[in-house]
């Protein structure tokens, strides 16, 4: 009788250990992309002649546009961005907006962070532990964002994605302890801020 619930019992651990060790290795998963964009000689997102970045045909996607690296445009007035980001990318392609970056967060400047900076890292920290402990991708999907005047706004459907979960602004802003119009709000302006605007 011992026996048979040990082995139940070990069955029921080793199971639990591999679904912990799944979504570990989910929510920390980086994208395909990373490695080519992640070298410091990859190429920067293409700026016109007045600095805004030019979305480019993305190679063997027909239809696809995309920026590569528009991160480092932010980087040169910005030095701690390239500390923290490591690679970016945005795509566009059928009314489809992704955009995302691979990030340190462990190298975010805490001493230059605002009040509510700090207050909305440590609840992102505590709400998505692996944030903190290793590169982690950080990003938006959009199926179907509203671009006038040049600008990127959120449609209705839009999802934010930690590794390869993907939660509704909903969803991830109750995790964060903030409303999804201050999220929505939070990240659109982190997306103006490193240069992704709408494609022409």
């Amino acid at each position: 009788m011992w026996k048979k619930l040990a082995i139940v019992l070990l069955v029921l651990l080793l199971l639990a250990g591999g679904v912990v060790t799944y979504l570990w290795l989910q929510v920390t998963a980086l994208p395909d992309w990373y490695t080519d964009l992640a070298r410091e000689d990859a190429p920067a997102a293409v700026e016109d002649a007045g600095g805004k970045l030019q979305w480019q045909p993305a190679e063997g996607h027909a239809g696809r546009k995309e920026l590569r690296n528009f991160h480092r445009k932010a980087a040169r007035s910005a030095p701690e961005v390239k500390e923290v980001i490591k690679a970016s990318r945005a795509t566009f392609e059928d009314g489809q907006l992704e955009a995302g970056v691979v990030a340190d967060l462990r190298k975010l400047p805490k001493d230059k962070m605002s009040g509510d900076q700090q207050g909305l890292f440590e609840r992102a920290r505590q709400a998505f532990p692996s944030l903190t402990e290793r590169d982690v991708y950080i990003g938006v999907e959009d199926p179907s964002p509203v671009l006038k005047n040049g600008r990127v706004t959120m449609g209705p459907s839009a999802r934010v994605k930690i590794g390869k979960f993907t939660y509704s602004l909903d969803g991830a802003a109750e995790k964060l302890g903030m409303t999804p119009e201050k999220l929505r709000a939070e990240l659109e302006k982190h997306m103006r801020e490193l240069g992704v605007e709408a494609p022409s």
